[in-house]
């Protein structure tokens, strides 16, 4: 009986590593397949040929991720297509981008996301409507409206238990801007459905996404950071205040109600005083420095190089100044006058020279 056990747990055994060494196999076709088709959509040489390929990777990445176990397949595909995985194992997004001979920008892109109801992963297309969206800061969009990007940085943040996801991402737009963005993603409550845009933002309460477009030959900085910042808070210390004669007699304008009694401690109270008249003294306002670790988006403000160009993008370059959103309590708060630097290193400070900015990992071009 005990021999027929082991032979029936090998024989599982057996099985099982047949199933994953098939599984693995197969994904590993999908894997060099598109790794093909993604090169085309790359450097195919004309607008045709790059979105014929770019439909045919569309529907086999579609077949592939429909496949049982490929959440637990490791993409690469280099620098041709982002692939971002939550770590708590919630979701994964993939993006990319197409360009035509114009030089004009389409992102196209899937979401993987876990249904907590069924223990599978629910496949949706990203389609991108960019252009036509109108209040692009302030919309909640769905997968099948979405602002298209090349998302270059998933950030996970954490408040009372609930994770809090915000993607960093670049599109190259056209011939004359290009745009980054710092777009939050959830799920609707009960399915796996993704919706972009949220209200994390403290005290921007119609703001759903940051939306940074400049020129397309400007290099804006947009990262995530976890650094110390120095809180700076007013402290008013205790006040001493010392009354002249004239002030006790403000306090009690009729003495000659209270008797002459009254009117005599009242003098003298205030004889007792080190001079006739005192000045009051009020001890001024202190600081309290607080030096705190914390998550940050730290980025560079831009606007028009020379007044009147508000709203013309293509004149947009970055101002020197930078800014950053600090996670405070499960929301996104705006810290102005901020100065990145190396993890360690305190923030708002004088140092010698900024991180180099570099160029979008995600940029293509054609010549």
């Amino acid at each position: 009986m005990m021999r027929k056990i082991v032979y029936t747990v090998a024989a599982l055994l057996l099985f099982a590593s047949t199933v994953a060494a098939q599984d693995k196999a197969l994904m590993a076709n999908y894997q060099s397949e598109l790794q093909g088709l993604f090169t085309q959509v790359y450097d195919a040489p004309t607008d045709n040929e790059r979105y014929h390929a770019n439909e045919s990777a569309l529907q086999l990445l579609s077949q592939a991720l429909g496949e049982e176990n490929s959440f637990r397949w490791t993409w690469d595909f280099g620098t041709l297509v982002s692939v971002l995985t939550a770590p708590d194992k919630k979701f994964r997004i993939f993006t990319w981008p197409v360009v035509n001979d114009a030089g004009d920008y389409e992102c196209f892109g899937f979401v993987q996301a876990l249904n907590e109801k069924t223990g599978e992963y629910d496949v949706y297309p990203l389609h991108d409507r960019s252009e036509e969206i109108v209040n692009r800061q302030e919309e909640v969009l769905s997968y099948d409206r979405w602002f298209g990007a090349v998302y270059q940085e998933l950030v996970v943040t954490k408040n009372e238990g609930k994770n809090y996801y915000t993607l960093l991402g670049w599109n190259g737009v056209d011939c004359i801007t290009q745009r980054k963005v710092i777009e939050p993603i959830c799920f609707k409550s009960g399915s796996s459905q993704p919706q972009f845009g949220q209200n994390i933002f403290r005290k921007e309460p119609n703001l759903r996404r940051v939306v940074l477009e400049y020129a397309e030959d400007a290099m804006v900085a947009l990262r995530f950071e976890v650094q110390y910042v120095r809180t700076v808070e007013r402290v008013r210390a205790k006040r001493t205040t010392r009354f002249s004669l004239r002030d006790l007699f403000r306090r009690n304008p009729n003495p000659r109600r209270r008797g002459k009694r009254g009117r005599g401690r009242a003098v003298a109270t205030a004889q007792r005083t080190s001079q006739a008249v005192q000045e009051r003294v009020l001890s001024g306002p202190t600081q309290k420095v607080k030096d705190e670790k914390m998550e940050m988006i730290i980025f560079d403000h831009v606007g028009p190089q020379v007044e009147g160009m508000e709203g013309l993008f293509q004149y947009y370059v970055p101002s020197g100044e930078e800014l950053a959103y600090v996670f405070v309590n499960g929301k996104w708060q705006m810290r102005e006058g901020a100065q990145g630097r190396l993890e360690d290193k305190k923030l708002n400070k004088d140092f010698d020279k900024p991180l180099q900015k570099e160029a979008p990992s995600y940029k293509v071009t054609f010549e």
